[in-house]
């Protein structure tokens, strides 16, 4: 018996099946370790360290020992995983709750059997909290390359109750890497984490809406938050208010009832707002039994259906306004342009500016139910330096708006406004 950051962590005793030699799992505690330090706000914590040398996956061993023991999240001791690629925040996050309760960060160093060389570091604190269930808070800081060692902190997250992405500057490809492998995650057959919150910098606008365009698992909570990471406890504080919005939240249930005839589960496009991605859209049907290596690349969305000839009509009638830069038909939900116009002797960037307008008429949509209002939002309108940006909705084709970009000198506002609900009308 082994006693880890898990609890009881068993070995698995016996022979292994001999075609299956190398799929077991062994840990033998070298050296486990406590030191009292002294934190910066003069308190004595005691820091507690272990050494495992593992042979096997030490991420099946994770999945197989949470499987037993956190079967039912109802029940289960609160958990929170941290996923940081970058690598910034989260050891600091754990620090500072460390530091502030007094309680100490537990530390369990995975090592490969025959170098000794450190694989993962995985780091636990508990925090305390009057009234409130006790929160566990981990976080993996994979040392080793290779996939196996890449899926211990995706096999923290499956058995947790909320699991916070905490993005920092990343390069697109990387951006679009860390999507994939969540992507496949979340089909996981263990995955039973029911809120993925994305922690981004502010403007990254460009990620929200990569986010916004993946087709999640109808069961998992996505949420977006946008707000300047500058320190430790600022992560923490955003971290901290979503969980007391979700923490009362039904866990991962049974899937959703299948139309007759369908075998999988289904899938909804998320629709970002400026407080989270609630689900809502087109409908995919995916087999429950495929592994999770078949979900890596991206399903297409399914856009609203629009006549092209219509949007091109639509457009013409703005063409002819004074000061028009460029003018565009934009889905609401990914902020994907399916018509566009543009002036060649003055370019604008009209692919990212649809896609903020997009949020932006998200964001005032949200806010429009949350303060009761029955109708839709009719019209946004923005100015920034030299231009207006102008957006209508289109109240006749759900899901998609017109989008004009206008020279703030030179258009008549009143005008190029009649005109975008003309444009709107020959819609159909």
């Amino acid at each position: 018996m082994l006693s880890s950051l898990f609890g009881d962590l068993r070995t698995i005793r016996g022979n292994p099946a001999p075609e299956d030699p190398d799929h077991g799992f062994a840990a033998t505690a070298i050296l486990e370790s406590v030191a009292t330090e002294v934190n910066d706000r003069g308190q004595m914590v005691d820091s507690h360290q272990r050494d495992l040398v593992v042979s096997g996956s030490p991420a099946q061993a994770i999945r197989d020992h949470f499987t037993a023991t956190r079967s039912d999240l109802d029940t289960a001791t609160r958990l929170i995983a941290l996923y940081d690629p970058t690598a910034v925040w989260a050891s600091a996050v754990i620090k500072a709750l460390s530091d502030a309760s007094g309680r100490p960060i537990e530390r369990l160093h995975l090592r490969e059997q025959g170098t000794l060389r450190t694989l993962a570091t995985i780091e636990r604190t508990t925090l305390e909290r009057r009234n409130e269930d006790m929160l566990r808070i981990y976080h993996a800081d994979v040392r080793a390359p290779g996939t196996a060692n890449a899926a211990v902190p995706l096999a923290l997250m499956e058995r947790s109750h909320m699991t916070a992405v905490i993005v920092g500057a990343m390069q697109p490809h990387a951006i679009d890497e860390m999507l994939d492998t969540l992507q496949a995650a979340v089909r996981h057959a263990n995955w039973r984490c029911p809120t993925l919150l994305f922690m981004l910098p502010p403007n990254a606008v460009w990620i929200a809406n990569k986010i916004g365009m993946i087709e999640w698992p109808a069961r998992l909570k996505v949420q977006v938050l946008n707000e300047a990471l500058t320190s430790a406890s600022a992560v923490w504080n955003s971290l901290l208010g979503m969980w007391n919005r979700v923490k009362k939240e039904p866990v991962w249930g049974p899937p959703p009832a299948l139309a007759p005839g369908l075998d999988g589960f289904q899938i909804k496009v998320a629709d970002l707002s400026s407080t989270g991605a609630s689900v809502a859209g087109a409908k995919v049907s995916l087999p429950v039994s495929a592994p999770a290596a078949a979900y890596d690349a991206t399903v297409p969305l399914r856009r609203p259906l629009l006549d092209p000839a219509l949007a091109d009509r639509a457009l013409d009638v703005l063409s002819a306004l004074d000061g028009l830069f460029a003018c565009a038909v934009v889905d609401a939900s990914s902020g994907l342009i399916l018509a566009r116009q543009e002036r060649k002797d003055q370019p604008v960037e009209l692919d990212l500016a649809a896609a903020a307008s997009a949020q932006l008429m998200r964001s005032h949509q949200h806010l429009a139910r949350q303060l009761g209002l029955t109708t839709e939002i009719d019209e946004v309108m923005t100015s920034a330096g030299p231009r207006h940006h102008v957006m209508r909705n289109a109240a006749r084709h759900k899901g998609l708006f017109l989008f004009a970009v206008l020279d703030k000198q030179r258009t008549n506002l009143a005008l190029a406004r009649y005109k975008l609900m003309e444009a709107e009308q020959s819609l159909g």
